[in-house]
């Protein structure tokens, strides 16, 4: 492993003072995964900020209770689980469509528990019947690349409106949510580029701090009451309200559940590889299955469903600690955390434009791992032709009129005028059917 030396492997014991500076840091680190993708989407979807608080406080005390899950049952590795950026991304592009279909935002959000919950069995039900392996063949990396590239192109204009400060309230530009967008946005940048490794790993949340500091000079942060939610409060299921079903929707949050097995297997591959072990198919199987519940328990106390975080093998690289302990106290103090009212509205205030400067580079890698994915595949006139015809026609119907499908049933409007899902659809129409590749002899 070019010369990487773990300073303490999976089950080492480890001093008492060490254990807790290295638990400290490990709740830095899922305090600095956690915070901002459930803040930006909680408003997309039209919560107010004691509720955006709440969900915080969910997605905290997940964090925690995923993360154990994993280490312990699971793949068995300091792998922290958190919120994913994929499933942020399609939370607000929904959030951005809703109108067009007559939706408001409390039936999209009692729509999305349903549409979470179900991809999360989906999942489980394809583990325990073995037909897991046989499905994700179907995602080849064009299929995964075309998907990715489209969601990041689909979110972008909800990206530029944050930046912006435009919103159904202010139409207009406002232009101090402009220099905190790009104050916040360069500095994470900087920091990702040229800070030191520990500063570097924690670059979204010192950037977001910093930005958060700057909009409050600037006077475009709100107030809040820290204890409007009380003190304590554990974590309510069906918060959003009862369950609903919209078929597009749970076929879409299928979708988005399957591509991010391929980071689930890429973040273990990682750990694995810098820990010189090896997960066998069943251990993988467990991981898969948990991911699954992961996906079910979101959608029952609703945030935005999780993925474990490649990033995590960097920081047991940068620390050289893999040991469990330490990383078992940390997840602890997240689920302490998610019980703690004060500390979900605390992060609530979190303006809008350091959010979207957050999302933006956390979008970039997230394009970065599209690219990836492509340069796993040999191109010759049948990729260029799967991808290009994918992506026009994907593109070409995010920029539609809204009320285009409108004569038709709500289920085919959703599905056609959403780009991503019909880019993705033609892409594995000609990857399986129309363009398929003989089997080779």
């Amino acid at each position: 492993m070019n010369g990487f030396q773990l300073k303490y492997q999976l089950d080492d014991q480890i001093p008492a003072r060490e254990n807790i500076v290295y638990a400290a840091q490990h709740v830095i680190f899922f305090a600095a995964s956690a915070v901002v993708m459930p803040v930006v989407v909680g408003y997309a979807l039209g919560l107010s900020q004691a509720e955006v608080g709440l969900t915080l406080q969910r997605t905290f005390f997940l964090c925690g209770v995923v993360s154990i899950l994993q280490t312990a049952l699971g793949h068995r590795y300091p792998i922290i689980d958190g919120p994913a950026g994929l499933w942020a991304g399609l939370l607000i592009l929904m959030a951005g469509s809703m109108a067009s279909f007559g939706k408001t935002p409390s039936v999209l959000r009692t729509d999305l528990e349903a549409g979470m919950v179900i991809a999360g069995l989906v999942i489980m039900l394809l583990v325990v019947t073995g037909l897991m392996n046989r499905l994700i063949k179907l995602f080849t990396p064009i299929i995964n690349g075309v998907l990715i590239l489209l969601m990041v192109l689909q979110i972008s204009p909800s990206i530029v409106k944050g930046m912006m400060g435009i919103t159904a309230d202010n139409p207009s530009a406002d232009w101090k949510s402009v220099v905190v967008f790009f104050f916040t946005m360069l500095l994470i940048l900087m920091l990702n580029m040229f800070a030191g490794s520990f500063i570097k790993s924690i670059a979204t949340f010192a950037g977001v701090l910093a930005g958060w500091l700057l909009a409050y000079i600037m006077g475009i942060t709100t107030a809040s009451n820290l204890t409007e939610n009380g003190i304590l409060t554990l974590p309510q299921p069906f918060a959003w309200g009862k369950p609903t079903f919209d078929a597009g929707i749970i076929v879409t949050c299928i979708i988005a559940a399957f591509v991010l097995l391929s980071m689930t297997f890429a973040s273990i591959g990682g750990m694995s590889e810098v820990i010189g072990d090896k997960v066998d198919s069943r251990r993988m199987n467990k991981t898969i299955c948990i991911h699954g519940l992961t996906t079910v328990l979101a959608g029952i106390f609703p945030t935005v469903a999780f993925m474990p975080y490649v990033s995590s093998t960097g920081i047991v690289k940068m620390t050289g600690v893999a040991a469990r302990k330490p990383f078992y106290y940390g997840a602890a103090a997240m689920i302490v955390m998610g019980m703690i009212a004060p500390f979900g509205a605390f992060f609530a205030t979190i303006p809008n434009s350091v959010g979207y400067a957050a999302l933006v580079m956390i979008y970039a890698l997230i394009m970065g791992q599209g690219f990836r994915e492509f340069q796993k595949v040999d191109f010759g006139n049948r990729e260029n032709f799967i991808v290009g015809i994918s992506m026009l026609i994907g593109m070409g119907i995010m920029f539609l009129p809204s009320g285009t499908f409108d004569g038709l049933p709500q289920v085919a409007g959703y599905i056609l005028s959403n780009g991503l899902i019909d880019g993705i659809g033609i892409a594995f129409l000609l990857e399986h059917v129309i363009l398929r590749k003989k089997p080779s002899i």
